[in-house]
């Protein structure tokens, strides 16, 4: 190979060729244009960006059931996993939501449900659009409320009650198959739980934003239900569960430096919780947002785990993530498989995938029993 071959050969390599190809192509005396040709398009679509041949066989993996196995018998298959698409701080990107939506459809046969844990709407109760709700399967999403969406003209007028945030944000609560507490249509109570049977799982969705003594007694004796059934239990709320009692989890790529707030504790909560798993209950995980930035650890003193995903708003504001519209960091959300037989939560991450500290974010796993990273 001559010199000129070589160096053309070794930046096309460099560059991936587009228009160096071109003039290496070129006649030697010939002349040459000074126009680049045109760059083919990037794929912008959520789909085209995580086409299937690089989910699906992650989103199978994630759905394989846990295998019991029989000594001196051929393996035998245990359960279901749960996996379920999680993001939160939505605040009223209709754009993004539209692509979070177009996934979760796409994907559903691998996905047991889609979760948003609160902040649904913009700045305050008012910044609110309509279409949010239009949106092509919205409605059937499992919803818990955010510190945004009881504000009122940001927080110079009452907070939205109850009620209101219940007629607002539940709209379609018949179809998400979740037990409500007596009374929660008439009174507006915003919390409830489901039942993965095949799984092996509860999962609870509690109202942080209106929390009183009511909805801490039903939360104890929904929690004592799960014990009596053997289900493995994962709530879900906006603010992380303990507060300034939250520490990270050391080197989790789920963890970031940087966190815009911690918002409000829910105390009772953790110490009913904390009860549940001292009469025996086997508690997963907490799932949460609020932080816009991925937050990931244990709750000081006990043995409880939580995931606090990054705002699925395309926003870098307290994210610490840079986010480019078009590109994979416009979306930010997790999917979330429970393995109850080997004590795993898996996660994978869709969308931005590198924060501002150069860690890579694409998969996690945890022991949520040793409150530890696997591998």
């Amino acid at each position: 190979m001559n010199r000129r071959s070589f160096i053309a050969g070794s930046l096309l390599a460099a560059t991936g060729g587009s228009q160096l190809a071109a003039t290496a192509a070129a006649p030697t005396g010939g002349p040459r244009s000074c126009t680049a040709p045109a760059a083919a398009p990037r794929p912008t679509g959520i789909l085209a960006l995580n086409p299937p041949e690089t989910i699906l066989p992650v989103l199978q993996n994630m759905q394989m059931r846990a295998i019991k196995p029989v000594p001196g018998k051929p393996p035998a298959y245990q359960q279901e996993q749960l996996v379920l698409l999680h993001f939160a701080d939505i605040h009223n990107d209709v754009k993004n939501l539209y692509r979070v939506m177009e996934f979760a459809n796409h994907y559903k046969p691998y996905l047991a449900d889609a979760l948003l844990t609160g902040d649904i709407a913009g700045g305050s109760w008012n910044d609110w659009k309509d279409e949010m709700m239009a949106v092509p399967g919205f409605k059937g999403v499992l919803k818990t409320l955010g510190n945004h969406d009881i504000y009122k003209w940001n927080k110079t007028d009452r907070d939205a009650t109850p009620r209101e945030c219940y007629d607002k944000y539940f709209a379609g609560i018949e179809g998400w198959g979740v037990t409500q507490p007596n009374g929660a249509n008439p009174d507006g109570l915003c919390y409830w739980y489901k039942d993965y049977p095949k799984c092996g799982v509860r999962l609870i969705g509690l109202d942080c934003m209106h929390y009183d003594g009511a909805q801490q007694a039903w939360l104890v004796a929904t929690l004592e239900d799960a014990r009596a059934k053997k289900l493995a239990v994962v709530t879900s709320q906006h603010y992380p569960p303990a507060g300034t009692d939250c520490e990270g989890l050391p080197n989790c790529p789920f963890d970031s430096i940087q966190r815009e707030s911690l918002g409000g504790a829910l105390p009772r909560a953790v110490e009913a919780v904390d009860a549940f798993q001292k009469a025996g209950g086997e508690f997963v995980c907490w799932l949460g947002g609020h932080t816009h930035t991925d937050f990931c650890g244990v709750v000081k003193g006990k043995k409880q785990l939580f995931i606090n995903v990054g705002t699925a708003k395309n926003f870098e504001l307290w994210c610490d993530s840079r986010r480019v519209t078009g590109e994979k960091s416009q979306d930010l959300f997790n999917v979330v498989s429970i393995d109850t037989y080997h004590k795993h939560i898996r996660v994978l991450r869709i969308g931005a995938e590198w924060n501002r500290y150069l860690q890579h974010r694409v998969t996690m796993c945890l022991d949520y029993a040793a409150r530890r990273q696997v591998g």
